[in-house]
């Protein structure tokens, strides 16, 4: 078939496929609604590919539990691999995918990868994808993408795929319509009014087409009734078969339909001279997908009934054998079978936290209890409490609160004082994640008493590890290892390894706070990582990574903090922990605040409070960085970011939340010669820091006390890097910081040094783009009579709103023309490396992440024109 209107596209296809050539591979996200042409548009670029290259194709299939790694059986199959020999579960997953990329990877040719429908990927082909896309330009390899871009919601899974790869390694390309005067060329040629099928269709190809086919009589009110006057115009037996290959989203193995309806070849035979059903490798498929969705809406309830309960008297024991029981749910939801669905759905949520699609169980618990038709509390508190749990892993934390207060209504009537207890327990750790200290102290203590006369047991351990918990998080730390010794000596005693790494984990935290007892906090914290990671322990792992990120992040070790957090949100994000995996996220934010990437982490807290579920724990600290950077670059929306998390802040009743919002306004204060802050809110603030044990963490805000307001507070565990006792110190201490990383750190220390040392300071500062801080800098300098102060930044940077820089405004001139990094490189005189970097800084300034984006936000912006 001609592609219409598509030269533009294979052009663009063909251009990012050129990448190989230079053995750096590429992915193309291919997006548009269903008919646009994606899989047209794929064909023709891989016919002209053929024989130049190996092709693989896979497929994601549209069933309510999608078949897990669908596209990847797909291109074992065209390997003849036998990658898939013996069961595939968690254990073993990255073993497999590794496996398909050495299968893939071939340095002496070139190979093209089409995953179609990802809008329908099951998880672990979703984890498969952002494994490869992460490392795609190690490879040969060309991976295409399609998908629907409207039935990609806010929270479906590949907004976060789109969201972490990195920018130059993936382009998207978004099809566009037929226009009119295309598609007033076809109709006129079949003898049709070019306007009616335009208005009718929208220049959809698919839609023009099928209106356009010869099958197809006359120009129908939409696609729908086009479709269904082709299928009325049927004999009965091949609408039957119409009728029954509809109901199987994936397609019908042919196999089946044969014993299905024995009598029917005739009339699979016309299906297939039709050519409106096709075979492949041994299943039934309609040519389009709006095909069989069109036959599947016309069937009355009654019928839709009928067929899929006959499927599952058939071929229910052919897909248990085979552990297809996702296509059993979906059959049994179709057949009002809900019996069925109560029976396997928890059976194949079990199989997905196996495989650690967490999203996936929790939607699989959710269907149980929304088919559950009966009164039996155990079976309810069964579900509402896997339900919880998997919601709170995947960071539906109100969700999650919502059941398992069900579950406690439950089971206080019920008398069962162990569950009971242990379930007043997981609703404190919930509350905490939602933010609200009160009720995670109130459940905490319930639980405590509640259990306290029961003898020992896992619930009971539990309990005292939580309230250790509790008391680690808010500096307690007497407290907070007492409770951990008890629970530890109970796990012991009831050899419940989970507990005892939970509580191990609660005793290192707290001890890693301190310069003194830092080193045996941080071997106790590695010794819950080995024990979690060991046992698949997925929540507690990702606990372990992230207070281990957490606290080498406040005590400085940047590069420690680094390596940490990102094994930890790849272990997290293989695995659906997207609470845990955002919690990192936002400690990631802080790290580059801290070490002068501010565009990057201004890109990561904007995405985290895209979230408007997002969890108040998390919510606060992007909300910190989101205003800091802007405060320190003069924007006057900083300081509604910092009050709003100041108000979340203090209703956790935690010094570890409250300390960093604090510090940020006193700065802003400082900045701008305003005292904003309530004198009551000192006061509070410098009673919690007496009533608390010492924190190294603490040393910001003491110092942004002292600088903003004059108020001295001493700490036990002081850093030299905020203490300039005279102005020789200085030198040693901006050199200190300088040797973390730490830019603006070491420029404010400078600054109070002597005039070299200020005007040092200030040109730091103006490199960092923190135009406030720079204003109120040269202020001062001038005031004191010093002369010769830095040029702030150049006019033709402040004068674009991204503050790109002049050479990055050369480069994005040349990428409007279309040019390469290589041309960009010839042209400027530099390297191709040093344009990539520039390239990189440019994305992350106009928060966009490919080149075509950039260019059209920089025209938006006037930036260029």
């Amino acid at each position: 078939m001609e592609l219409i209107e598509r030269a533009g596209f294979l052009a663009s296809l063909q251009s990012k496929f050129e990448y190989l050539g230079s053995g750096e591979g590429h992915c193309v996200l291919l997006g548009g609604e269903a008919g646009i042409g994606k899989t047209s548009l794929v064909k023709a670029f891989c016919k002209t590919q053929n024989g130049t290259c190996r092709i693989y194709t896979g497929t994601c299939d549209a069933l309510f539990t999608p078949r897990p790694l669908a596209p990847l059986y797909d291109i074992a199959w065209q390997l003849k691999s036998n990658l898939f020999q013996g069961s595939v579960d968690i254990a073993d997953r990255s073993a497999l995918f590794t496996k398909f990329l050495q299968e893939l990877s071939d340095p002496e040719q070139e190979t093209i990868v089409v995953f179609e429908d990802i809008h329908w990927a099951d998880e672990a082909t979703i984890d498969f994808i952002k494994f490869l896309a992460r490392r795609i330009i190690h490879t040969r390899c060309f991976f295409i993408l399609t998908y629907r871009d409207n039935e990609i919601g806010l929270r479906h899974p590949l907004r976060n795929i789109l969201g972490h790869l990195p920018p130059d390694s993936f382009t998207r390309l978004q099809l566009t319509p037929l226009s009119p005067q295309a598609v007033d060329a076809m109709a006129v040629a079949r003898g049709y009014s070019g306007e009616d099928v335009y208005s009718i269709t929208g220049g959809n190809p698919f839609y023009v087409n099928e209106i356009l086919a010869s099958y197809s009589p006359g120009i129908p009110d939409n696609i729908k009734d086009s479709i269904l006057s082709v299928y009325n115009s049927l004999d009965e037996r091949t609408k039957h078969i119409w009728q029954t290959v509809s109901v199987f989203p994936a397609g019908f193995e042919i196999k089946y339909l044969e014993k299905m309806e024995p009598g029917y070849s005739g009339a699979i035979e016309n299906c297939l001279a039709l050519k409106v059903l096709i075979p492949r490798d041994g299943i039934m498929f309609f040519k389009h997908e709006l095909y069989r969705r069109a036959i599947e809406d016309s069937l009355s309830p009654m019928l839709r009934a009928r067929l899929n309960k006959r499927i599952l008297g058939l071929f229910r024991g052919d897909f248990e054998q085979s552990q297809q029981i996702e296509r059993i749910i979906h059959h049994a939801k179709h057949a009002n079978e809900y019996e069925l669905v109560v029976h396997y759905a928890p059976l194949a949520a079990r199989q997905a936290m196996s495989a650690g699609c967490h999203i996936q169980a929790a939607s699989l618990y959710l269907s149980a209890i929304e088919y559950y038709q009966g009164n039996d509390k155990a079976v309810l508190i069964e579900l509402y409490e896997a339900y919880s749990y998997e919601c709170y892993l995947t960071n539906q934390i109100k969700e999650a609160i919502a059941y398992q207060q069900k579950v406690l209504g439950l089971l206080e009537k019920s008398g069962d004082t162990e569950k009971t207890g242990n379930c007043m327990r997981f609703l404190s750790r919930l509350w905490w994640f939602d933010g609200n200290r009160k009720q995670a102290e109130s459940f905490a203590q319930q639980a405590i008493d509640v259990l306290d006369t029961q003898p020992p047991s896992v619930s009971k351990a539990k309990a005292l590890s939580n309230m250790s918990q509790l008391k680690m998080l808010s500096n307690e730390i007497e407290d907070c290892i007492s409770w951990g010794e008890q629970a530890m000596a109970m796990a012991l005693e009831l050899n419940d390894n989970e507990t005892y790494a939970h509580a191990l984990n609660n005793v290192g935290t707290a001890q890693m706070g301190t310069r003194l007892s830092h080193e045996k906090g941080l071997t106790l914290l590695k010794q819950s990582l080995e024990i979690c990671l060991k046992n698949a322990y997925h929540e507690h792992a990702a606990r372990a990574f992230t207070n281990i990120g957490n606290m080498s992040l406040a005590m400085k070790n940047y590069a420690y903090a680094k390596l940490i957090l990102e094994e930890g949100i790849s272990y997290c994000e293989e695995r659906d922990l997207d609470s845990w995996s955002a919690y990192m996220s936002s400690l990631n934010a802080q790290l580059k605040l801290e070490t002068g990437s501010w565009d990057e982490a201004l890109c990561i807290a904007d995405s985290l409070l895209q979230n408007e579920n997002q969890v108040t724990v998390i919510k606060i600290g992007a909300l910190t960085v989101k205003g800091k950077i802007k405060m320190r670059r003069g924007n006057p929306e900083s300081l509604q970011y910092l009050s709003k998390a100041k108000v979340l802040a203090f209703e956790t009743m935690e010094l570890q939340r409250i300390a960093p919002v604090l510090a940020s306004l006193l700065e802003y204060e400082w900045i701008t010669g305003k005292n904003i802050i309530e004198p009551d809110i000192i006061d509070r603030t410098l009673n919690i820091l007496k009533n608390v044990d010492p924190a190294f963490e603490n040393n910001e805000l003491v110092f942004w006390m002292f600088k903003a307001r004059k108020k001295k507070v001493q700490l036990k565990d002081t850093f030299e890097g905020y203490h300039a006792q005279n102005k020789k110190q200085i030198q040693n201490i901006a050199a200190l910081w300088e040797g973390l990383g730490c830019a603006y750190e070491q420029a404010l220390i400078l600054f109070d040094g002597n005039d070299v040392d200020k005007r040092k300071a200030i040109n730091i500062i103006q490199k960092l783009g923190a135009d406030a801080v720079y204003q109120k800098m040269k202020t001062e300098m001038r005031t004191s009579g010093i002369k010769s102060i830095p040029r702030g930044i150049r006019e033709s940077t402040r004068s674009n709103k991204a503050y790109l820089t002049t050479r990055e405004l050369d480069i994005l001139a040349l990428l409007k023309e279309g040019l390469q990094n290589r041309e960009i490189a010839g042209r400027l005189f530099i390297s191709a490396k040093t344009v990539d970097h520039h390239i990189s800084s440019i994305l992350l300034k106009l928060n966009v992440n490919n080149r075509i984006k950039a260019v059209q936000e920089a025209i938006n912006l006037e930036i260029i024109k």
